[in-house]
């Protein structure tokens, strides 16, 4: 068993004792995109093949500062053809991870589901977000802030494995996972509340713990937990926070980036490539951070 993984720093020293993958990133012309991809070209971390407007992806390192050289270039102006580019990139082996720029998000992951070369060989698998952060000295986990906009029983499911097999791979025995609601009992009229109960009660694989539903300082802290005096076999100590819809997620993953700015990372779980989706508005050190904790849990 390895060790857990609790911090990011962590995640970017293994990495960097790893082989170097390539990374093609999707309309690069971007300064965050740009700042944090040059940062992981010059620790180890991984090598890129920039796909956009060439003139402008030169003109914005120049302007800030950034060393491109020795990062292959192909022009591609037009946002909706980079997409495309990348991705044919990645199909003809000149790349091994995908990562967006300025393209948005559901133009580049539709290009990439509905791709059928790469169905044919990865297969149809559930494909969902995971955001990563620290706190308090942990790796916490939650799901889905991006991709996933109204999942029903299944697709919640669905949700939630991705994110334990992520909590796997960061050496999580026994994650502790939380469905989400606005409070802790069943109410018919908070279809949430409904769904997480049942969720509670589904079979899951030995040693995962699960409880629903949750409101979020119920099962975050063990103090909000304890006043409220209603049992879970949480007990305020969630490591994934599984979200009852995309708003509830970005509301949070946004909260904590904009306003709490732990460390944090998001991630796509399940595409048929390492997938790096972060928000174009997400700070230079997020995608930075995005870029090494794909890279580690996509390989084995």
């Amino acid at each position: 068993m390895n060790p857990q993984i609790t911090n990011f720093q962590q995640m970017v020293d293994i990495v960097k004792s790893r082989a170097m993958k390539t990374i093609v990133v999707a309309a690069a012309a971007e300064e965050d995109v740009l700042a944090a991809t040059v940062r992981a070209k010059q620790e180890g971390l991984a090598q890129f093949v920039y796909v956009g407007d060439a003139d402008a992806i030169r003109r914005l390192a120049s302007e800030h500062g950034l060393d491109i050289s020795g990062i292959d270039l192909v022009n591609k102006p037009d946002i909706w053809e980079s997409g495309k580019r990348a991705i044919e990139l990645i199909k003809a082996g000149r790349g091994e991870a995908l990562m967006k720029g300025q393209i948005g998000s559901s133009q580049l992951l539709g290009m990439l589901l509905k791709d059928e070369d790469l169905k044919a060989c990865y297969g149809r698998r559930f494909v969902s977000h995971v955001a990563l952060f620290e706190w308090e000295g942990r790796l916490k986990i939650f799901s889905d802030a991006g991709l996933n906009i109204a999942p029903d029983t299944e697709q919640k499911r669905s949700i939630a494995l991705n994110a334990i097999a992520v909590a796997k791979k960061l050496g999580m025995t026994a994650p502790r996972v939380a469905f989400l609601s606005a409070a802790e009992k069943v109410n018919p009229k908070m279809p949430s509340s409904v769904e997480a109960a049942e969720l509670a009660e589904m079979e899951w694989e030995n040693g995962v713990i699960v409880g629903g539903p949750l409101a979020f300082d119920g099962a975050m802290f063990e103090k909000a937990y304890e006043i409220k005096g209603v049992p879970s076999p949480v007990e305020g100590k969630a490591d994934i926070l599984i979200c009852p819809n995309i708003e509830t997620g970005n509301v949070l993953y946004k909260t904590l980036a904009w306003m709490l700015k732990p460390e944090m990372a998001g991630i796509i779980t399940g595409a048929a490539v390492p997938f790096i989706l972060t928000s174009r508005a997400d700070s230079a050190r997020v995608k930075f951070l995005s870029i090494a904790a794909t890279l580690f849990l996509s390989s084995e």
